[in-house]
């Protein structure tokens, strides 16, 4: 388990660090869907780069996998239900999900995709809270005694669809540890002034409004696109608030 630990250290590390974030979904005709969370750190190996990163034998670095977070929780399970809980229950949040890792050194890439999929679009609430585990997998994976951070969730995402009217809903569930998380990353505002938050939803009909004027939209009508910078939307998550409309 150490490695994988490591693996999501790294993916948490990111946050930490000027990356660009789209939150994609695809909904079908009857309701289900596929939910994702895609990290793009290119910035990143460039910055490594030029540091001299690299093998010392100087082969670049290429990998495109995919992790399947069952598979993992199946291959640990006795590790895992060891843990108390909540630590317990945080990764088993994660079940239904994967991630695929895609680097290449030569081309500076480094993008990582998260993703489920649901039967119901009120199903991507418990997607979102999955999201929210990564931390309880990294203390699952750490060394025996080692700290690592715990997940402390303090705002919530809903999704709904009815009668047409697709609509997210970013909300506080804790103001408390909300103005904590913001002050914690206050330092690092510098780091984050290049990022961005994007939404990418794809419906199965034409949108025929949105409650957001500088959301874009693809040639077919289906795809709507919307971004805010990172530190706008971790002060104030009503910005990526967003209902959407569609044709009969």
């Amino acid at each position: 388990m150490k490695v994988f630990s490591k693996l999501l250290m790294l993916l948490i590390g990111l946050v930490m660090i000027s990356c660009n974030f789209t939150e994609q979904m695809t909904m079908n005709e009857d309701g289900s869907g596929r939910l994702s969370v895609n990290f793009d750190a290119s910035e990143l190996m460039g910055m490594a780069g030029e540091m001299g990163g690299g093998d010392e034998d100087g082969e670049k670095e290429k990998v495109d996998s995919i992790i399947d977070f069952k598979e993992f929780i199946r291959e640990n399970k006795d590790s895992i239900m060891s843990l108390p809980a909540k630590e317990r229950a945080e990764i088993m949040a994660m079940e239904n999900f994967k991630m695929r890792m895609l680097i290449d050194e030569e081309e500076g890439v480094m993008k990582f995709n998260i993703f489920s999929d649901f039967k119901n679009v009120s199903e991507a609430n418990n997607i979102n809270d999955g999201f929210n585990s990564l931390n309880g997998l990294m203390n699952a994976g750490g060394d025996a005694g080692q700290q690592q951070p715990k997940n402390d969730e303090s705002v919530k995402v809903s999704y709904t669809f009815e009668n047409n009217v697709f609509k997210r809903d970013a909300y506080i569930v804790d103001a408390e540890k909300y103005q904590t998380q913001i002050d914690s990353i206050k330092s690092m505002e510098m780091f984050f002034s290049s990022s961005s938050y994007k939404l990418e939803y794809t419906f199965p009909r034409k949108i025929k409004s949105t409650n957001r004027e500088t959301a874009t939209f693809s040639n077919d009508g289906k795809t709507l696109y919307y971004s805010v910078g990172f530190m706008d939307y971790m002060k104030d998550p009503d910005l990526m608030d967003i209902e959407v409309v569609l044709e009969d």
